[in-house]
Order: structure tokens, then C-alpha cells, then sequence
């Protein structure tokens, strides 16, 4: 039987999020279709699966390992008109900084007001978050940023909340957020702020959920969702 509160973990991940335009069907989620997960069908995401039966000790779980992000199937998509060019592919630099701004902010976000505790490896994890960026769409064309423009744009991710002890996913959720100022492409050289502040509100968004489902919050934003078998 589904713990009631672990459907709230699901609509937590998506109060902060942003509706898309982007077709996102290319990070098919590898729970797509698996009867041992129920699909959430009104949940502010591209795709939504919780993992029908309730972890045993998830509300006791407080020890949590940030996985380094998967970025290996990562894709720009272009904006119309642009040409393509090679010049959009990430390059390691900017590779590094993207890790680095997911690791910081949900660091950041999980362990807000001592939530819970960010570890170093799997070994003292009950809970793993792993992140795979599977897309950027920039705004802007190729030859605006060079002049200049710093484009608005989104990015689309996968994140699992898998069970340290078992291996098994718990929650997967496929989501695009948007910023007026994201990543300026091939010109960045530092951190940038609004990439921080989106995988902040991804942070955020999970540490609610983990709360609300072990009963140490009652959060008027964690909303219960429906939640179906997938057909």
C-alpha cells in the first residue's frame, strides 16, 4: 500500500514548476511503463512516477549523498533559426560549472534549517538524489549571445530520489524550469546566478516533499495529487 504522505513528495516537486513548451519525451524515464510505479496524472511536470510501495524507514531517513549529475546525454536545443553549429555544444568548462551549481544549491536547499544532513558518499547515504540534465533550450540565437544578449531559456531534468539500502527509486520526476537570464552559452566563465536559483527551487521543492512525508512539516504548498496505475 502507498504511504499517503509519500504522494505529497511527488506534488512537491512540482509547486515551483514551470510550464514548458518543450517536447521532453527523449528523457524517457526508464519507469515509463512499469507497473510498479504510479504515474502522477496532475502534477506541474512532463513526467511523474512514485514507486508503489512505500520504502520501509524513509520517514527516519535524514542522511542524504547529492550524486554528481549525469550530463553524458545532455542536448542544446537550438532556438528556430539558428544554424548549426558546434560552437552550442557545452564544453567542459561550462560542464563544470553546471556541476558545481547543482551540487552547491542542492546542498544548499536539502540542508536548509538543518532539514537534513548532506554526506560525502553512498556509504552514509539513506537517500541518493541523482540528476541528469537532459536538455538546455536558449532563446537566443548563436550569433545574439556573441553580440551580447544574454538569453532567456530552460532546462530540462531528471531527478531520482533512490533508496540508499535497496537501490531502489522511490520518486523520478521529468521537469522543465525557465529564467528570463539563464545561462549565457559559450561565453560563461563563472557561476551564474539564475542557474543557482533554478536548481535552488529544484532543492527546495524536494526538501518539502521529504518533510512533508516524514510528518516534519505541514506545508500549505505540498499538495496531495492523483496518482494512477500506468496503462
Amino acid at each position: 500500500m502507498l504511504d499517503k504522505r509519500l504522494a505529497a513528495l511527488v506534488a512537491s516537486f512540482m509547486i515551483l514548476g514551470a510550464c514548458t513548451q518543450f517536447d521532453a519525451t527523449s528523457s524517457a524515464a526508464p519507469e515509463r511503463g512499469d507497473p510498479a510505479f504510479l504515474e502522477g496524472v496532475n502534477a506541474r511536470a512532463d513526467e511523474l512516477y512514485v514507486n508503489s510501495e512505500a520504502q520501509p524507514g524513509v520517514r527516519n531517513f535524514r542522511n542524504v549523498y547529492i550524486a554528481p549529475a549525469n550530463l553524458a546525454n545532455m542536448r542544446v536545443i537550438q532556438p528556430e533559426g539558428a544554424t548549426v553549429d558546434e560552437g552550442w555544444l557545452i564544453t567542459e568548462s561550462e560542464e563544470k560549472i553546471l556541476q558545481k551549481a547543482i551540487a552547491r544549491e542542492f546542498s544548499v536547499g536539502l540542508s536548509f534549517e538543518s532539514a537534513f544532513n548532506i554526506v560525502d558518499g553512498q556509504q552514509q547515504a539513506e537517500i541518493i538524489v541523482n540528476t541528469a540534465v537532459v536538455a538546455i533550450h536558449p532563446n537566443e540565437t548563436r550569433d545574439a549571445v556573441v553580440a551580447g544578449a544574454k538569453p532567456g531559456g530552460a532546462i530540462t531534468v531528471s531527478i531520482a530520489l533512490v533508496n540508499a539500502a535497496s537501490g531502489a527509486v522511490m520518486v523520478r520526476s521529468i521537469d522543465t524550469k525557465s529564467s528570463d537570464d539563464i545561462w549565457a552559452f559559450n561565453q560563461v566563465d563563472n557561476d551564474d546566478p539564475a542557474i543557482d536559483l533554478i536548481f535552488r527551487s529544484w532543492a527546495n521543492s524536494i526538501r518539502r516533499g521529504m518533510l512533508h512525508v516524514q510528518g516534519r512539516s505541514s506545508d500549505p504548498l505540498v499538495q496531495p495529487i492523483v496518482l494512477k496505475e500506468q496503462l
